[in-house]
């Protein structure tokens, strides 16, 4: 689930037209088919991507189009809004969003150490970890590593599996830092992960059933969550490496509010279509305080992060995103506040694809980014 610095456009071209979702809402002033073709089925016919789905989101409604394959033979399908794929650190965004509630119900302040919120006795009072705040491990300001160093897994294709709360916490009992509390940018999962741990603790219960109950319950996402349901499973897509081989499914256990949730483009654009403000929602204020840029996210001047959520400035204009990237998958939810719009892209195939999200996003606000 490494960070995702989308800077770069890719040249496009023309591939036959792609399936639509049932759950499409022709529009318009919506992307057309054809159009979308252009940037996306030369991912598929490059043989860089076995399956993708695209959604938009504008004052004009939703759509979502599949291109390429899921599965072979008599059983292969297109791609569509319900598809089922990982959204790596995407869930991250959910992760501030929960976060911001905490924040708005006065439950925690971002300023706050963490530690008064870890059980007794987890950090020494001498510890490197003493005051690293809410707002630190959210803006990846901790000083915290990407990844513990007690992962049990030495699986490459499953790294993740086999961790546990009790390992992450047996970790920080322990653990040093990279560079001082608030002054560096050095993104980090670890950091994601005790977030999403000590926001399902305030209200003792566990990290999905905290994602599902705040957020995907009151905007009406059935398909977001940690476990597969039997159904979703059946739906899911097969994650692919680099080089086309089938990759088992990531478990992120121990750190699921980093990267744990799987996804379906219908869900992901009901997300942002709360995000930006065109579905009535109470969650919305919390969606605009963890879209807050709070620090300056890295070397490159034009990005800045808020509650997990990304922002890039470019002409004038402000974009929030977040990207992820698992074992076998791409994802990407992509928005312009200004413009009301955004764009959902889900890709089985591990890769970095944001320079085909920012020309999608080209398409669904008619304007050509600088």
């Amino acid at each position: 689930m490494p960070h995702l610095l989308p800077l770069l456009f890719a040249l496009v071209l023309l591939w036959p037209t792609p399936a639509v979702s049932r759950n499409a809402a022709p529009a318009a002033a919506l992307p057309s088919q054809r159009a979308t073709a252009q940037v996306a089925s030369p991912l598929t016919a490059a043989g860089r991507v076995h399956g993708l789905a695209v959604g938009f989101v504008s004052p004009a409604g939703r759509v979502v189009y599949g291109f390429g394959r899921l599965g072979e033979g008599r059983r292969a399908r297109v791609p569509d809004g319900r598809t089922v794929f990982e959204i790596g650190s995407v869930t991250k965004t959910f992760t501030g969003l929960l976060l911001a509630q905490a924040i708005m119900e006065g439950r925690v302040r971002d300023t706050d150490p963490i530690r008064l919120h870890l059980p007794p006795g987890v950090l020494a009072g001498d510890s490197p970890l003493a005051w690293v705040s809410w707002l630190d491990l959210a803006s990846h300001a901790s000083g915290l590593p990407e990844a513990p160093s007690n992962l049990p897994s030495k699986d490459p294709l499953n790294p993740l599996a086999g961790y546990s709360t009790r390992l992450l916490l047996d970790y920080l009992a322990s653990a040093t830092l990279l560079a001082p509390i608030g002054r560096d940018f050095h993104y980090s999962n670890t950091g994601a992960g005790l977030c999403g741990y000590l926001l399902a603790r305030l209200e003792d219960t566990d990290y999905e059933s905290l994602v599902r109950r705040k957020v995907c319950g009151p905007l009406g996402m059935s398909d977001t969550r940690v476990s597969l349901t039997d159904d979703m499973a059946a739906r899911m897509a097969h994650g692919h490496a680099a080089d086309g081989s089938v990759v088992p499914n990531w478990e992120a256990t121990g750190l699921e509010g980093a990267g744990a949730l799987r996804s379906t483009a219908d869900d992901l654009l009901a997300y942002a279509a709360a995000n930006l403000g065109l579905t009535p929602t109470s969650l919305f204020p919390a969606m605009k305080l963890a879209q807050l840029p709070r620090k300056h996210a890295s070397s490159i001047p034009t990005l800045y992060i808020g509650l997990f959520w990304n922002t890039m400035n470019f002409g004038g204009k402000a974009y929030v995103l977040h990207a992820g990237r698992s074992g076998g998958y791409f994802a990407l939810v992509l928005l312009s506040p200004e413009d009301n719009a955004g764009v959902v892209l889900l890709c089985d195939t591990e890769g970095d694809f944001a320079a085909e999200g920012w020309k999608l996003l080209e398409l669904v606000t008619g304007k050509n980014l600088p």
